[in-house]
């Protein structure tokens, strides 16, 4: 309608003076016919122009109001997004400082059932670098010399044995994990007393001279024989997943895990007692 105005404005106009012309005739004459009949006139052509017109103002009114209304929603969903993202990180806090508090209630318990003093660490890092089977595994934790840790000390969790102290610094210690090929360990058969040294192997524990002999099965728990002097007597190691002749010698080969979950360790325990039966090696 409105483009139909435009394109002839011209005509629309010219109708207009005709209308004013004819209006100030008859009311000059005072005939009251003439004046009628210029009114309905004047209505019938007018009445198109006023309703686009309003049309117009109604839906410029409409789209005012949409515009508005669109904007208030944007601002309001902004801002419940942003409610929503601020919930879900205090949850995510929440429910990370509910498992600290586990864990480490955990490790306050199993710290109480020792005989040895103990200093209570987090693991800061992991390490492994290297190529074939010369592997090394590493972890670095938050305390050092300055909180009383020293080369040597053993590491364990409430799980098991984890590994000992191979460098002590200031604030920060590195640990050298059980699977470690540089780690070993004299162990115990739990369930028949039978000796031997645990070494790491990257992935999981060689239990060496064992004879052929002696009585191993699958599930035997190994602990700590307490002989090196590094690691006292009776700390869970790991247990047997595997046995066999060894053809070469007259030893078993013999595959174990440690007990100790050593790819989610979090926080550990460092025995820092030096008794007789926890002497310091050199």
């Amino acid at each position: 309608m409105l483009s139909f105005i435009k394109r002839h404005q011209v005509i629309f106009l010219s109708l207009l003076l005709c209308l004013v012309s004819l209006q100030l005739v008859s009311t000059s004459k005072k005939g009251t016919g003439g004046e009628a009949l210029i009114k309905s006139a004047i209505l019938i052509i007018a009445s198109p122009i006023q309703n686009t017109s309003i049309y117009i103002s109604n839906s410029i009114t409409n789209t005012w109001n949409d515009y508005i209304y669109l904007v208030n929603i944007k601002e309001e969903n902004s801002s419940l997004k942003a409610q929503i993202n601020d919930l879900v990180d205090k949850n995510t806090r929440l429910t990370e400082e509910l498992s600290l508090s586990k864990r480490l209630k955990i490790l306050l318990e199993f710290s109480q059932t020792l005989k040895h003093k103990t200093v209570a660490a987090t693991v800061l890092a992991f390490s492994s670098y290297g190529s074939g089977g010369s592997w090394t595994r590493t972890a670095t934790i938050n305390k050092g010399t300055k909180h009383g840790i020293e080369k040597n000390m053993p590491v364990i969790s409430h799980q098991g044995v984890v590994g000992r102290v191979i460098e002590a610094r200031n604030n920060t210690s590195t640990i050298l994990l059980l699977t470690d090929p540089r780690s070993n360990i004299d162990v115990i058969l739990q369930r028949t007393r039978v000796k031997g040294v645990a070494e790491g192997n990257n992935t999981g524990l060689k239990i060496k001279f064992v004879r052929d002999l002696d009585d191993v099965q699958l599930g035997d728990r190994l602990v700590s024989a307490g002989l090196s002097g590094t690691f006292p007597k009776g700390l869970v190691v790991g247990e047997v997943t595997g046995v066999g002749k060894d053809t070469d010698s007259f030893f078993l080969s013999i595959n174990a895990r440690p007990l100790a979950d050593l790819e989610r360790l979090e926080e550990v325990l460092i025995l820092t007692d030096k008794t007789e039966t926890m002497k310091i090696e050199k």
